[in-house]
């Protein structure tokens, strides 16, 4: 039992982000007995505190997870409780309750956590300077404008940096695999994911063969990722480059529409 309870504190931590600063789960809990000692309203009460504070115990609770992980056949999933915390109504509310009955202390609190809780939104490597109208690389944009048919669609075998935008771009496109190849906790599998990320040096003819059961009008490479054997060797014409990208098109499917 003891060690269900500190595996229920390492996902804990884990989730109110104790390995980085943990700030907004101090906030969070400051504000949960703040309401405890101060707020009069039952209803409040009872929906941004009573029931916090019972998933707070149940899911530390060693007995409550065996039954929890019985019921539902996944451990994974039980972090999901905390979604039921209400963390930001009950901060956000906490605070107002307290620059309402202390004014300057409760805003100064309140402008202090938010400067010290923040980041600076243009640190993020997601974040960059918008290249055109469509806030989408140019480069994405560009190879699409190329290959785009005039009419139907077509499946066209992208590096896993473009796969977020082509998309977004145009509906004409179609792809062998999406952003849930990118996300590992959910675990996704995919041949030819693998044979066009994961592998160190692409096998040509085994990559080949998966990228025609799709089949792939083009495969977008980049110029400095390695083959076994050239593209070239197995009916693709070299047909563009944009940027850092090759545009490579079979010239043994046919495909409809396909420029």
């Amino acid at each position: 039992m003891w060690g269900i309870f500190l595996e229920s504190v390492v996902i804990f931590k884990n989730y109110m982000g104790f390995d980085q600063h943990g700030y907004l789960a101090g906030i969070y809990l400051f504000m949960l007995l703040y309401l405890w000692l101060t707020e009069k309203d039952k209803r409040i009460k009872a929906v941004l505190v009573y029931a916090p504070t019972l998933i707070l115990l149940l899911f530390f609770c060693p007995l409550f997870r065996r039954v929890f992980v019985a019921l539902v056949d996944d451990s994974g999933i039980y972090y999901r409780l905390l979604w039921l915390l209400q963390m930001s109504l009950v901060s956000a509310y906490g605070m107002i309750k307290l620059c309402g009955r202390h004014r300057r202390i409760g805003l100064a609190f309140m402008c202090a956590a938010i400067v010290v809780c923040g980041n600076f939104v243009y640190d993020s490597e997601y974040i960059t300077k918008a290249e055109n109208v469509y806030h989408l690389p140019q480069e994405a944009i560009d190879i699409v404008d190329r290959i785009e048919p005039e009419q139907g669609r077509i499946t066209v075998l992208f590096p896993a940096d473009l796969i977020y935008f082509v998309r977004q771009y145009s509906t004409n496109i179609e792809l062998p695999y999406g952003r849930e190849m990118l996300i590992a906790g959910w675990d996704y599998g995919n041949d030819m994911y693998t044979a066009m990320e994961e592998a160190e040096v692409i096998q040509t003819d085994s990559f080949v063969e998966l990228a025609r059961t799709y089949p792939c009008a083009y495969i977008v490479l980049k110029e400095e990722r390695k083959l076994e054997e050239p593209l070239t060797d197995y009916g693709y014409d070299l047909c563009g480059q944009v940027g850092e990208y090759l545009i490579y098109k079979d010239m043994e499917t046919d495909i409809t529409g396909a420029p």
